[in-house]
């Protein structure tokens, strides 16, 4: 008997529930690769970026990167001048196209990420708003660290 057989009821008829049972049979083992984990990661870190971004607060940034980060600077540079002429930018979730594991340790994990940033765009103090420009998928690499509030960019 081979592996559809055995996921599938021991038939070959292609029926949709047959297709189900085997798709339901490898769930488990592709949920739980590193890639997938570590996409996971990085969409609980995007989504607390995209929260700092929108609320136009900093401090907001230590629930994404690690003490240090040169990423850290930049975002909240971005945050300050936007701020400081009264907007704030919202809908900057990243959409993940891929994620690979580079390296990994108890402490640093080293990814090769493809991301794209969603229709963001600047929400100004008047109500105005104004769509930031889309753009393309971008390669990344990025080190998580490990620090006593979770995993954070390095």
């Amino acid at each position: 008997m081979d592996a559809y057989q055995r996921c599938a009821g021991r038939s070959r008829h292609h029926s949709p529930l047959n297709w189900l049972s085997a798709l339901l049979a490898l769930l488990p083992s592709l949920a739980s690769t590193p890639a997938v984990h570590w996409s996971g990661v990085l969409g609980k870190i995007d989504h607390a970026r995209a929260a700092a971004l929108a609320a136009a607060d900093t401090t907001l940034l230590g629930r994404v990167y690690a003490r240090g980060s040169t990423g850290a600077e930049l975002d909240a540079a971005a945050i300050r001048a936007y701020a400081e002429r009264g907007g704030r930018v919202t809908g900057a979730d990243l959409t993940l196209l891929s994620c690979r594991v580079e390296d990994s340790s108890g402490r640093r994990v080293a990814l090769v990420v493809v991301d794209r940033l969603a229709a963001a765009k600047v929400v100004w103090a008047d109500g105005s708003s104004r769509v930031l420009q889309r753009d393309l998928p971008t390669k990344h690499h990025i080190t998580l660290v490990r620090t006593p509030g979770g995993w954070r960019i390095g």
